[in-house]
């Protein structure tokens, strides 16, 4: 009898493959690539809008900055009055800091808008990020960035500062009986036969169930097991550079205290903080 893929994939790999979802950045970025159906799916439920029409669908795409840090965004999409759509899913809240979506407006509109045009050119925007936890703790299903003016109307609201820059967080722990509950929902399943949504579920079997699915679903783990390893070395390295100036910077400080330089000479010399210098002197008498 003939062999298939599911007789000669590691083990292990068909484990991991099967216990994804699409939380998992493997799973989702092969799910949404260049799918404009289930994007705009995706979009559609997020902003509780059924006109909404998606014409691009990307996913891991990479913004390069030739002067500072680059980013990887995990779904950038585009609709036909070009709004852009810029949805992160994250396991964890850690990433999720206002600073980071600061910097992804400021690489999304710097490669947005082209050499001489217009500010009133940048499209409309959508940052949205998906969490798995529940990131500020208070049970609401999504939670809007809303930027005011210090300065009221005559109802006592504040004024609102218009940029076009819509900043959402959404729950992903939220399960309320309605379409962004259920999508919740199917983000966290590994089960495609678990899942509400149609277009979803055939995704996830294809990758889960069928042949060439499966293949490109080992391809994909294994290449972000690559890129994985690669920046844990890459942290390693830097970490073991920075450990290594420490270790010389102490030693230099040291051997000046052992010649009697002063604390606050070697302070200023070595650029060690003097409460460091300080420790040090206990440690040479």
């Amino acid at each position: 009898m003939e062999k298939t893929v599911f007789d000669n994939i590691d083990p292990d790999m068909l484990e991991r493959i099967r216990a994804m979802r699409l939380f998992d950045d493997e799973l989702m970025s092969l799910v949404f690539s260049g799918n404009i159906e289930v994007t705009q799916l995706l979009i559609r439920i997020l902003l509780n809008r059924n006109d909404l029409t998606v014409t691009k669908s990307m996913t891991q795409i990479q913004k390069t900055n030739l002067f500072g840090k680059s980013v990887k965004l995990d779904i950038v999409a585009e609709d036909i009055f070009k709004t852009e759509y810029n949805i992160e899913i994250q396991r964890a809240g850690s990433g999720a800091g206002a600073r980071r979506i600061r910097y992804h407006q400021a690489m999304l509109d710097s490669h947005t808008l082209n050499k001489g045009g217009k500010f009133k050119d940048l499209p409309n925007l959508f940052i949205i990020f998906m969490l798995e936890e529940d990131l500020f703790g208070k049970g609401n299903p999504v939670y809007r960035v809303k930027k005011t003016l210090d300065i009221k109307d005559e109802y006592g609201n504040y004024l609102p500062f218009d940029d076009d820059c819509n900043i959402m967080y959404v729950n992903g722990e939220y399960r309320g009986d309605n379409p962004l509950g259920k999508l919740m929902h199917d983000f966290s399943t590994a089960n495609a036969d678990e899942m509400y949504f149609k277009e979803l579920a055939d995704k996830m079997r294809f990758f889960k169930q069928d042949e060439e699915g499966v293949q490109m679903a080992s391809k994909i783990v294994e290449e972000y097991g690559d890129i994985r390893a690669a920046e844990a070395l890459k942290q390693g390295i830097q970490q073991g550079i920075q450990q290594g100036i420490q270790q010389k910077a102490e030693e230099d400080a040291m051997k000046m205290l052992i010649e009697g330089d002063s604390p606050e000479k070697v302070s200023r010399c070595i650029d060690l903080p003097l409460e460091k210098v300080l420790e040090l002197k206990k440690r040479s008498q």
